[in-house]
C-alpha cells in the first residue's frame, strides 16, 4: 500500500475546481498578492519629502529650481518685475519711530511699493485700553486694516496682492520677485499637502490655500487646550530637525526651542485682496464678540481677550478651519477607505497619527482625551463658514520670527564655510540643530544690485544674508518679535546693505519722485515723505557704516550709475 504522503497531492487537487474555474482562481490569487505587495510598498512611503517643498535648495548645496507651479492656469515661476502682480503693503502704525524707519528703508532699497500706514495717529476706542497690549494697538491692527480693505476707493484693487506687516520689528532683505515666486510655490506645496491629508474631501469641498501667515513654535497667547491650538496638523518640518530635543518641552536655551513651527504669527500676512478682506472681517467679528463680553466666562479665553492680542483671534480662526477640515475628511471617508487604511496608513485621506501639542497627546483632533475646549459648532456645514484658505509658513521662506527661535538664525555669507561664521554671530547664540545653509537660487541676479557701480557690485552669495540655519532657508523677511528687543538695535548693522544703504536708498529716490519714494500714505489722508517720518538725527542709526568714507564714495558711484540708467530710459534728472 502506498503511503498517505504519496496520495496527498491527488487528494488536494480533487477538491480544486476544474480547469477554467481553476484559472480564474489563480488569476484572483495573483491579483490579491499583487495588491498586497503594492499596499506594503505604499505603506513605506512617507508624505511629501520636506526638501521637495524647498525646490531651490537641498541639504548640501544648491539645486536648480523645479518647474514653476501653476496656479489659476498661469505658470508662476520667478516673475519679472513687469509681470509681478500689483502689491499693496499695509503697516498698522500709530506713530513714527526709528524702528519703523528701518522697516521702510529696507523696503525702499529693495524696490517695494510705497506702503500704507493705517491706525495712524489714532488710539483704540475702548475704555479698557489700559488692560490691553500696547494700549489697544494690537486690536487696532485688525479694524484699521479692515477699514482700508473695505474702503470703497480701494475696491479697484480686488485682483491685487496685499501684505500686512508689523511696523516696528520687521526688516525685508530679498526683493519682490523672490517674494512672489515663493508665494506661488508655497501655495502649490501646501495644496498638495492638504490634498494628501484630506483625501477626496479636498476636491469635493473645493478647498484651496490662499492666505499665508508666518509661523510660530507656540500657539500663543491661546490656551493649548483650546480649539485654537489642538486641531492644528503636524508640522511638515523634519521630525529630527532639532535632534533628540525635537518637539520636546523645557529644553535649553528656551523651553520651546525644540518645537517645530506649526502655529501662526500675525506679524506677516499675505494673500489676494478679497481673501485678506474676508480674513480680517472674521477676525474683527471675533474681536467685537470678545470685547462685548460674550466670551468672558469661557474657561479657555484668558482675561481681557488674551490682553487684547490680535493674534489670539487669528489662532482661533486657524484652529476652527483645521477642525472643520477634519470634519470634511471624515464625511467623505468611506467604509472601503477605513478598510484600506489598515493596510496603507499613509494613503491620501488616512486618519492623522497621534501627535503632541507641547506635553499633551492629541489622539483625536476633534476630541482629544485631555480636558479641552469643545468646538462650539462641530457639525459638518456645506457652506464652509470656517474655511479661509489659511496656511502657515512652516519653513520660514517668507518670514522668520525670532521668538523662541533667534538661535535658529545666523547672518551667513553663503560662499564661505558655515561653521566658522557661526562662532562669531552678533546675537551670541549657538544653534540647537545641525546647521545647514544652502544658497537659494530664486534670488534674481539683476535688480537692486544693478544700482551699484560695476566695480562694487557683489553677488548675493558674497554678502551676509539673514538665514534660518535649521531648515536651510534665506527668508524674505526677518521678524524680530522676540520679547527681548535688543536684536533690533544690535543686528541692524549685520544686514547685507551696510556700507551701501545710503547709496542704494538715494538711488531709489533719484529714480522716482523724491517726495514719494521712501515715504508712506496714511489712512488719515496724509502723504508723508521720508523726511517727515525719519528725521536726520536718526541717520547714524539707520545708515551705519564701518567706514564712512567708503559709504560716501559708494553713494557717489551709485549716483553716476543711476544717471546712466535714467538717461537710457529717457528720464529727467532729479
Amino acid at each position: 500500500m502506498k503511503s498517505l504522503q504519496q496520495y496527498w497531492p491527488q487528494r488536494v487537487f480533487a477538491f480544486l475546481p476544474t480547469r477554467r474555474p481553476r484559472q480564474a482562481l489563480i488569476l484572483v490569487t495573483a491579483l490579491f498578492l499583487s495588491a498586497v505587495f503594492v499596499c506594503f510598498g505604499l505603506q513605506l512611503r512617507e508624505g511629501p519629502n520636506w526638501t521637495s517643498l524647498r525646490p531651490w535648495a537641498d541639504d548640501v548645496g544648491t539645486v536648480e529650481a523645479a518647474a514653476p507651479p501653476v496656479l489659476g492656469g498661469h505658470a508662476t515661476g520667478s516673475p519679472t518685475p513687469s509681470s509681478l502682480p500689483r502689491l499693496h503693503i499695509i503697516i498698522p502704525s500709530s506713530k513714527t519711530d526709528v524702528r519703523l524707519c528701518k522697516n521702510l528703508l529696507s523696503q525702499t532699497i529693495l524696490g517695494y511699493p510705497r506702503p500704507n500706514l493705517v491706525f495712524w495717529d489714532q488710539t483704540f476706542d475702548n475704555p479698557n485700553n489700559h488692560r490691553f497690549l500696547g494700549g489697544g494697538s494690537h486690536l487696532g491692527k485688525i479694524n484699521s486694516t479692515l477699514h482700508w480693505l473695505e474702503n470703497p476707493s480701494n475696491q479697484q484693487y480686488e485682483d491685487d496682492m496685499v501684505i500686512m506687516i508689523d511696523a516696528y520689528d520687521i526688516w525685508f532683505q530679498l526683493p519682490p520677485e523672490t517674494l512672489f515666486a515663493r508665494y506661488y510655490e508655497m501655495i502649490a506645496s501646501e495644496n498638495a499637502r492638504v490634498a494628501h491629508r484630506m483625501g477626496r474631501a479636498f476636491d469635493a469641498e473645493g478647498i484651496s490655500t490662499k492666505v499665508i501667515f508666518s509661523a510660530s513654535k507656540r500657539c500663543g497667547p491661546n490656551d493649548i487646550h483650546s480649539v485654537a491650538c489642538y486641531p492644528i496638523p503636524e508640522s511638515p518640518l523634519p521630525k529630527d530637525i532639532y535632534g533628540n530635543i525635537t518637539d520636546v518641552m523645557n529644553v535649553k536655551p528656551e523651553s520651546h526651542a525644540g518645537l517645530r513651527q506649526r502655529h501662526l504669527v500675525s506679524g506677516f500676512i499675505m494673500g489676494p485682496f478679497r481673501d485678506m478682506r474676508a480674513v480680517f472681517a472674521r477676525a474683527n467679528e471675533r474681536m467685537n464678540t470678545c470685547l462685548a463680553g460674550k466670551m468672558k466666562e469661557q474657561k479657555f479665553v484668558r482675561a481681557w481677550c488674551h490682553r487684547g492680542s490680535d493674534q489670539s483671534f487669528f489662532n482661533e480662526m486657524f484652529g476652527e478651519q483645521e477642525y472643520h477640515r477634519e470634519v470634511m475628511r471624515r464625511r467623505h471617508h468611506t467604509w472601503l477607505d477605513n478598510f484600506l487604511d489598515q493596510f496603507i496608513p499613509n494613503r491620501a485621506g488616512a486618519p492623522r497619527k497621534p501627535l503632541k501639542i507641547e506635553k499633551n497627546l492629541v489622539d483625536d483632533p476633534l476630541n482629544p482625551s485631555f480636558p479641552h475646549q469643545p468646538m462650539h459648532d462641530p457639525d459638518y456645514n456645506p457652506a464652509k463658514p470656517y474655511e479661509f484658505g489659511i496656511m502657515v509658513d512652516h519653513f520660514s521662506q517668507m518670514s522668520h520670527q525670532t521668538s523662541n527661535a533667534l538661535h535658529d538664525s545666523a547672518y551667513v555669507v553663503h560662499s564661505n564655510p558655515l561653521a566658522p561664521q557661526l562662532e562669531h554671530q552678533s546675537h551670541g547664540m549657538q544653534p540647537v540643530c545641525r546647521p545647514i545653509a544652502p544658497m537659494p537660487t530664486d534670488i534674481p541676479s539683476a535688480g537692486v544690485l544693478d544700482l551699484l557701480p560695476e566695480g562694487d557690485r557683489p553677488r548675493w552669495e558674497d554678502m551676509p544674508l539673514y538665514s534660518e540655519i535649521c531648515a536651510g532657508v534665506v527668508p524674505v523677511i526677518a521678524h524680530h518679535n522676540w520679547y527681548k528687543k535688543w536684536p533690533i538695535e544690535k543686528l541692524w548693522a549685520d544686514n547685507w546693505w551696510t556700507g551701501r544703504a545710503r547709496a542704494l536708498f538715494e538711488a531709489r529716490r533719484n529714480m522716482g519722485d523724491r517726495k514719494l519714494v521712501g515715504g508712506a500714505d496714511t489712512d488719515t489722508g496724509l502723504s508723508l515723505s521720508w523726511e517727515d517720518l525719519c528725521p536726520a538725527e536718526w541717520d547714524a542709526e539707520l545708515f551705519p557704516s564701518p567706514n564712512g568714507a567708503q559709504e560716501a564714495q559708494a553713494a557717489a558711484g551709485v549716483e553716476a550709475t543711476v544717471g546712466e540708467k535714467k538717461e537710457s530710459r529717457g528720464l529727467d534728472s532729479v
